[in-house]
């Protein structure tokens, strides 16, 4: 079999004598299209005990995209979503009823020696929709993440500070939500940077087999690792933990939030502001640590959503931002509710081994959907 790799877009011939020839627009070089060349078009041949050439086409160059708008228009059919692939007489998009329709249609060319007729639009779009199953490991990742220690105990901090500092609830909710808010935006941004640059890495065929394996490598070493450290802390050695901020990055972090305003008669845009910018500043050193789970999710992002558009990875990402304030937003909202923080620090220490169990757990399941390509 004959592939052909294309992505300017030009007219190229198949395959000397293969009678079935069709196009696939993709985005060259996910891990979809290359199940599709390796798996799904071979056992389609097989089925149907006929050979077909590909012309691939990169549907995220602007050659590409043209043309396929042009083949589709030509054919009555409107762009929703890719992969698609242009056959005989129809049209599929999306990788279902791609999958779905090739045999089919190379089946049929072999036992009538003509392209199917066209099939009914309906049921052969396969839109994809950001509320699906493959969102669910996204939002537990940043769950899971937000009530790491590094995230958490810094969060236990800044509120027994405000709490010293007096104010009252309202100044107590104030400078929290700004401090989260600080937190949401500096995370929300390293995730569009490291989203941004992983797409552009997984153009290149050497680069993208090296997210995929450094990053599914990665996380099945911090899987051992959780394990490790929800041992140590069974044991009562929690400060042993290897998966921990530094000291040193501890002390940073901890100055940073001491430098905040506070006294009572500070006025509230610039206390509000400072209190942004403080949470900013303590997601960046934070980093060092939630990184960890942030890093090989993002991979997972870019492998589950490969072949469904930007738009799904972006709204992923905002849903491992908001369930990884979440935990921080509850500190709060108990702290409001008068809890004493010595409570909320002995409720952590006791669930410090089940937190790392759970995150052993997560970094296992992201191992093997970054593997196999996500769901």
């Amino acid at each position: 079999m004959l592939i052909i790799l294309h992505c300017s877009g030009s007219t190229l011939l198949g395959e000397e004598g293969s009678p079935v020839v069709f196009d696939y627009y993709g985005e060259i070089g996910c891990t979809h299209c290359d199940l599709f060349a390796e798996k799904v078009l071979p056992q389609a041949e097989e089925e149907a005990g006929i050979r077909a050439s590909a012309n691939y086409y990169d549907i995220l160059s602007r050659s590409g995209y043209e043309r396929c708008e042009q083949e589709l228009s030509r054919r009555g059919y409107e762009f929703t979503v890719f992969p698609v692939l242009v056959i005989g007489n129809n049209v599929y998009q999306g990788n279902s009823a791609v999958e779905e329709n090739l045999p089919e249609e190379l089946i049929h060319f072999a036992e009538h020696g003509e392209y199917r007729p066209r099939v009914p639009e309906k049921g052969t779009a396969n839109k994809s929709s950001p509320v699906s199953l493959a969102v669910v490991p996204v939002f537990l990742a940043g769950l899971i993440d937000g009530v790491n220690p590094c995230a958490f105990v810094t969060m236990l901090f800044f509120i027994s500070w405000i709490t010293l500092r007096g104010g009252g609830r309202r100044r107590i909710l104030l400078s929290g939500g700004a401090f989260i808010s600080g937190v949401f935006i500096a995370y929300l941004g390293i995730g569009f940077g490291l989203l941004a640059f992983l797409r552009s890495a997984s153009a290149m065929d050497l680069l993208r087999l090296a997210v995929r394996y450094l990053f599914a490598g990665m996380a099945l070493l911090l899987a051992l690792l959780s394990f490790k450290d929800a041992l140590r802390a069974g044991s009562g050695q929690a400060g042993t933990m290897l998966l921990q901020l530094p000291k040193g990055l501890k002390r940073r972090i901890h100055g940073v939030i001491r430098r905040n305003p506070s006294g009572k008669g500070t006025p509230v845009v610039p206390l509000l502001i400072a209190f942004v910018v403080s949470g900013f500043i303590v997601a960046l050193l934070e980093l060092a640590c939630t990184g960890q789970i942030y890093l090989p999710t993002i991979a997972y992002m870019l492998q589950s959503g490969a072949g469904k558009g930007a738009g799904i990875q972006i709204f992923w990402l905002f849903v491992y931002n908001l369930a990884f304030i979440l935990p921080l937003t509850g500190i709060l909202v108990l702290a409001l509710a008068g809890v004493e923080q010595q409570f909320i620090r002995d409720w952590f220490s006791r669930h410090i081994p089940a937190g790392k169990t759970a995150m052993g757990l997560l970094f296992l399941l992201l191992a093997v959907l970054i593997w196999f390509g996500g769901v």
